[in-house]
């Protein structure tokens, strides 16, 4: 970074390999909250890391669209972004960031949402988003609950991969790629044990496709032992520190069912439900002899 040059406020690092078609959906509706978070006076940059992609189809089309590339010369021979995350957050020079999926799309609040609850004294923001299948139709909304240790080392991943996150707080950690799928869950246990200040957006800022070529569908046998050999680590650092372990958040009665506890209540539906609700009884209501 040139002293001269202004300090960007967000960066969206998008990790791809070869997803031509995902990728362009993906980068119009990453452009789209761009614009809407400069109307608030919010800068972004957004940056594609080729995870050294067979063609050049990936860089064309980056330039076409007037983003950042960074590609990674050799592929790393796995099935997974790790190498392309890694290398992304390190080229990260602005106040926040993001890793966004190269397939999910992003709703127009996204950036200024997220920035707003940051500048707010948050470190780590969270989302709500809709699951769709793999034509975009959406299938539920989903909202996380409150991040907490406890929850993370019990392996209840209540972080988004994409939570937006204070640079300054993840410079000195190691982005370790040989972790494959499970390169997040060290950042987010480490955040929660140094007291990083977690929020979570109840409102919905994206839309997470569905589909048969999903990455994070592509789990291996290595991920599991990754993930437990993390959850030893922190273990034993919070017990070193601490004495105890924090207990997970209880399972809710509504969920768990039974007689015991309250009858669970059907959750609220969707909101593009809702709206076609509303547009179906006022069709209605306008047909003659209504």
């Amino acid at each position: 970074m040139t002293p001269d040059r202004p300090v960007t406020d967000v960066t969206i690092v998008i990790p791809t390999r070869e997803r031509r078609d995902f990728l362009r959906v993906t980068l119009h509706s990453v452009l789209a909250s761009s614009a809407e978070a400069s109307l608030h006076g919010i800068s972004t940059r957004i940056l594609v890391v080729d995870d050294a992609s067979p063609t050049d189809a990936t860089h064309r089309l980056a330039e076409e669209l007037g983003v950042d590339y960074h590609r990674i010369a050799i592929h790393d021979g796995k099935n997974n972004p790790a190498s392309a995350i890694a290398a992304g957050v390190g080229l990260v020079d602005s106040r926040f960031y993001s890793v966004f999926g190269d397939d999910d799309v992003m709703l127009p609040r996204f950036v200024s949402a997220h920035v707003a609850a940051l500048e707010a004294g948050a470190d780590v923001c969270t989302t709500a988003f809709f699951r769709t299948d793999a034509e975009l139709r959406p299938v539920r909304e989903v909202t996380l609950p409150d991040a907490r240790l406890g929850d993370l080392l019990a392996g209840r991943i209540t972080v988004n991969d994409g939570a937006m996150t204070r640079t300054e707080l993840t410079r000195d950690l190691p982005w370790d790629s040989e972790l494959d799928q499970v390169i997040f869950y060290p950042i987010w246990l480490e955040l929660l044990f140094r007291g990083a200040r977690f929020t979570r957006l109840t409102e919905p800022s994206f839309l997470y496709r569905r589909h048969t070529d999903n990455a994070s569908d592509r789990l291996e046998a290595g991920d599991a032992a990754h993930r437990a050999l993390v959850q030893q680590r922190y273990r034993e650092l919070i017990l070193e520190r601490d004495g105890v372990l924090p207990e997970p958040t209880p399972p809710s009665s509504d969920r768990l069912g039974g007689s015991a506890g309250p009858r669970r209540q059907a959750p609220p539906r969707p909101l593009w439900r809702r709206i076609a609700g509303r547009i179906r009884l006022r069709l209605r209501s306008m047909r003659p002899g209504s």
